[in-house]
């Protein structure tokens, strides 16, 4: 005899599977925004929402087994050093409108430790950089 009000087993198994991804979705999700996030303090949540959503191919809406693997399978290195260089490089172009001459004695204080190849490097790089 079934006791009234409770679940079938079916249904249980099919309510904690649902749960199990649902679960791991939202935390693969979380990691990877925070990630995102740390990169690029200067991005919004709605930003780093979209970018997540364009490496991965897949809106928020879909199955929550198919967001989870997704994400989880996402190698986030390259897109993290990336945003980590545009934030540095907005940090740095932001400094030296400040204070032009602090910025630049810094940068030859900088240079004094480059070796041989990467000091000509950036003459090459200025030297390519057209001026506005």
């Amino acid at each position: 005899m079934e006791a009234k009000g409770c679940a079938k087993p079916a249904q249980w198994k099919v309510a904690r599977r649902f749960f199990y991804w649902a679960v791991r979705a939202r935390l693969a999700r979380s990691a990877a925004l925070r990630a995102l996030a740390e990169a690029s303090p200067e991005s919004t949540f709605e930003n780093c929402t979209r970018l997540l959503s364009s490496l991965t191919g897949i809106e928020q809406a879909v199955d929550y087994k198919e967001e989870a693997e997704a994400i989880e399978q996402l190698d986030l290195t390259v897109t993290v050093a990336e945003l980590k260089a545009n934030n540095l490089a907005d940090r740095l172009v932001e400094l030296m409108k400040e204070d032009r001459k602090a910025a630049l004695d810094s940068l030859l204080r900088f240079a004094e430790g480059l070796s041989e190849d990467e000091v000509a490097d950036v003459i090459t790089t200025f030297k390519n950089t057209p001026r506005s």
